[in-house]
């Protein structure tokens, strides 16, 4: 039997070490370790900076404008499968909440124009869509993942910083605490108003 020599051994030990820590981190990342929490979460700031990005389907949108108003700003791509799977909902929601003076803004960020256009066409979006190709706005406000909301207050005072992707009644609530409504509690006793 062929003894090793101590450049075989140390060799070797380096590639055990090695596999053993590209094990651990595969079963941390595949646990979530690492990741980002869904959910709120504090934005680290509390006013909204405005921007001004090219629409999609011309003009600009200048945050600045809606000052006054409630404002869901939507940070999305083409390639994100959250985006693509609750783009029909924030759609569908767009008109009632616009109809009571909200504002909705979807930024989209690291994605080809075409992919991006080819998504709003899909998903026949009809609310303000801007394009940040410089990727200033997302670093500004910290976006580290898709999908990622900012719900902001009149005033454009940040509410809420949301990662993740949203069902219907968690959406509504959210936009209606913005909006001033505050979602009826589940524990709430319900009054029935008789005729």
């Amino acid at each position: 039997m062929a003894r090793l020599s101590h450049g075989q051994i140390a060799v070797a030990s380096v590639g055990v070490v090695a596999l053993a820590l590209a094990a651990a981190l595969a079963l941390a990342m595949r646990s979530g370790v690492g990741a980002p929490p869904l959910g709120a979460v504090d934005a680290g700031f509390t006013s909204a900076q405005p921007f001004e990005l090219p629409r999609f389907d011309a003009g600009t949108v200048d945050l600045a404008e809606y000052e006054g108003k409630p404002v869901f700003l939507y940070f999305w791509a083409s390639w994100c499968a959250p985006c693509q799977a609750e783009a029909p909902l924030i759609e569908r929601l767009w008109p009632e909440y616009r109809d009571r003076g909200y504002a909705f803004v979807g930024v989209n960020i690291q994605d080809q124009e075409s992919a991006a256009r080819a998504f709003i066409e899909r998903h026949n979006l009809s609310f303000p869509l801007v394009h940040d190709r410089e990727g200033a706005v997302y670093l500004d406000y910290g976006v580290y993942g898709l999908p990622e909301s900012f719900f902001l207050k009149p005033g454009l005072k940040v509410h809420q910083k949301y990662l993740g992707e949203f069902t219907e009644q968690d959406l509504r609530a959210r936009l209606d605490a913005i909006g001033g409504i505050e979602a009826p509690r589940a524990d709430a006793p319900r009054t029935e108003v008789r005729p």
